[in-house]
């Protein structure tokens, strides 16, 4: 039976999304790779391969805080005499707790808070359970935000299946879960539903928390694989053998020194799975069907940045790793999937339990006890049942997620998926579905944040086509040409907004395109001076203005805006991190001192980011070397290592991954 019940933990706020588009500012999507000489021609094929410029249509989720308050959740609860299975379906459908009974054990790392950080496409992410990801490198777009939710009832039982239309790529997917009455196994069904006419790149991977023990141990039938890490804004992709690196033995994320990426390239004729044994031999078994030929390991390092970075997201004490299973064999990769079609397959979750000397025993040897425990345990993971859609024979809609696959429904005429079923309008979408029925579109005031966004040819002539043009939809008519990389029609749509009525959207985005795109920062200050005049409230404006006054010689105007900042505004950690950039700009170390110690908190810092750790090693090094009144040199080697050994940074603005 499923059951839905309240889920509460100590939560902190999503806050109000960005208002304003991606202009070339999301750097994660935007990161290159390099290969070394090892990865062939062959396993290269699709790296790079549907790469995306933006995250438009989506507006960016970086409006949460470290403020945490009890909350209750949504859940929806599968159990029987064996396993209990938590999913959130409000938070992207994360399967959040798996329990196995028998053993009285959790499978999974369940988080004890929920705590967003800059981690996702969208930037909120958030740590925990098993995440599944679609259609773009990264973490899906909709990990913070509600799905569908139903429950179909069947000849052999209750399914849950949640489902969301995903914008980036115009398809539909869903995850649905199935635990049998007598069965110690939890299975999902993942399917993707491409109805458009066009070939779409694809992605996905379950991103699967487990916790983090000195002795736990990653078994997967393979002794090679892809190794990546992530280096001076790229990617670099080489190929290891395993278990060992030399003498290390990197089947044990715990004596992996830095963060790292395993892509293990499972042959094709093996069963794909992947598994992990504590010092008992016991863990948890992933196992699918062969279109999931992916495995991976995802370790945060030993380093103190990988440590602070585990209890970042979670308490004092946390540590986890993740083992993945995906479609493609990296997650540099993006999958053709041609229109009219449909691609599922069906994972499978259970408990392991072997003997400890045999799970830490000879590595292929512990690979093929893993395997006979699989097929004892789960069957043959290439025949794994899930019941079909076909037998379905009642449906009930339990949570809405967006309105926005109704939207896509009305723009085509029909039916967007064969069994995912869109009704709602909400906020974000009730103006677009007017302007898709009929023909009006409302001009809001200037000082208005937008709700959303939309991209496509479809839009955009819609909005050409109005009897009376406006600031507002010249606005759109340039974020949806920006969105097709049409950079002047972006920038002459918005030129042409300003006429209606200068708007600190349209200005804001004009700066974006003179910064990001033509590199002129002049040009951009002005505009984002502009802006920031109409709109002073805004905290993603404020960081905008920010950022580019105290990288193009603003510093002392920056200090200005801030003192004149409302006092929320002036706690946000992001902008007093820029006020503390300006005070060493212009010297003012011990004013820089005073914001900068180790009580500093930066709700937003992102995954790879060093912004705090180089301003605290610079800021404090100057501060040395005028206490011993000599002049700072960044090259003495000497007065670094004794400026370092006084002020030493402290490990809770410590984020580094690979030092």
């Amino acid at each position: 039976m499923i059951r839905f019940e309240d889920y509460i933990m100590p939560a902190a706020s999503m806050g109000r999304d960005n208002p304003m588009p991606d202009i070339k500012n999301v750097s994660y999507i935007h990161a290159g790779y390099e290969v070394t000489e090892k990865v062939t021609e062959e396993e290269k094929t699709y790296l790079g391969k549907g790469m995306i410029s933006t995250m438009l249509p989506y507006k960016m989720q970086d409006g949460y805080n470290r403020e945490k308050k009890e909350r209750a959740f949504r859940a929806a609860v599968l159990e029987n005499d064996y396993v209990k299975a938590v999913f959130l379906p409000e938070l992207g459908g994360r399967l959040w707790s798996l329990f196995d009974k028998q053993s009285g054990r959790e499978l999974l790392h369940v988080n004890p808070v929920f705590q967003p950080g800059n981690l996702g496409l969208r930037n909120a992410w958030f740590s925990g359970g098993v995440e599944f990801n679609v259609g773009i490198k990264g973490h899906n777009p909709l990990t913070c935000s509600p799905l569908w939710c139903a429950v179909d009832t069947c000849p052999e039982g209750e399914i849950l299946r949640m489902y969301e239309f995903e914008r980036i790529r115009g398809v539909v997917y869903s995850i649905s879960a199935f635990l049998p009455e007598d069965s110690k196994v939890l299975l999902i069904k993942a399917r993707i539903e491409n109805t458009t006419d066009e070939q779409k790149y694809m992605y996905w991977w379950s991103n699967i928390a487990v916790p983090e023990t000195q002795g736990t141990r990653v078994l997967v039938p393979t002794d090679e694989s892809f190794i990546s890490f992530y280096d001076a804004n790229h990617y670099i992709l080489d190929k290891v053998s395993i278990p060992k690196q030399g003498d290390l033995d990197v089947t044990y994320p715990c004596r992996i020194p830095s963060s790292r990426d395993f892509f293990y390239k499972i042959p094709d004729k093996r069963y794909k799975w992947i598994a992990t044994a504590n010092e008992s031999g016991e863990g948890i078994l992933q196992c699918s069907t062969q279109t999931m030929k992916g495995r991976k390991l995802f370790v945060w390092g030993q380093v103190q940045g990988g440590r602070n970075w585990n209890e970042w997201l979670s308490e004092e004490g946390s540590a986890y790793i993740e083992i993945q299973a995906g479609l493609a064999h990296t997650q540099l990769e993006h999958l053709p999937m041609n229109g009219k079609t449909v691609w599922e397959w069906t994972e499978a979750y259970t408990a392991l339990s072997l003997d400890a000397s045999v799970t830490h025993g000879d590595y292929e040897k512990a690979g093929e006890a893993v395997e006979a425990y699989m097929l004892d345990r789960v069957g043959n993971p290439d025949e794994l049942h899930f019941p079909e859609p076909e037998t379905v024979t009642d449906s009930k809609i339990i949570y809405q997620g967006s309105g926005w696959g109704a939207v896509e429904e009305c723009i085509r005429q029909e039916s967007i998926s064969e069994y995912c079923h869109f009704s709602a309008v909400d906020d974000e979408t009730q103006l677009w579905l007017r302007l898709a029925q009929e023909n009006v579109f409302p001009e809001p005031s200037v000082f208005n944040e937008p709700e959303s966004y939309v991209v496509g040819q479809y839009w955009l002539t819609k909005l050409e086509a109005l009897a009376k043009p406006s600031w507002y939809s010249l606005l759109h008519i340039g974020v949806i040409k920006y969105a097709a990389g049409d950079v002047p029609g972006a920038k002459q749509a918005w030129e042409a907004s300003l006429t209606y009525a200068p708007s600190p959207w349209a200005l804001r985005n004009l700066s974006m395109l003179y910064k990001n795109e033509m590199g002129d920062l002049a040009t951009a200050r002005g505009y984002i001076l502009q802006a920031f005049e109409l709109k002073k409230d805004c905290p993603a404006l404020c960081n905008e203005v920010a950022s580019q006054l105290t990288c193009d010689g603003g510093d002392a105007l920056w200090l200005s805006i801030y003192d004149s900042l409302d006092s929320k505004l002036q706690q946000i950690g992001r902008l007093r991190f820029y006020k503390a950039v300006a005070l060493l700009h212009l010297g003012r170390l011990t004013e820089a001192k005073d914001i900068l110690n180790p009580d500093f908190v930066m709700d937003d810092i992102k995954e790879g980011e060093l912004s705090v750790s180089s301003l605290w090693f610079e800021l404090y090094r100057r501060l040395y070397a005028e206490e011993k009144g000599i002049a700072y040199n960044p090259d003495d080697t000497k007065l670094i290592q004794e400026a370092d050994k006084v002020y030493p940074l402290p490990r809770k603005l410590d984020f580094r991954m690979h030092d």
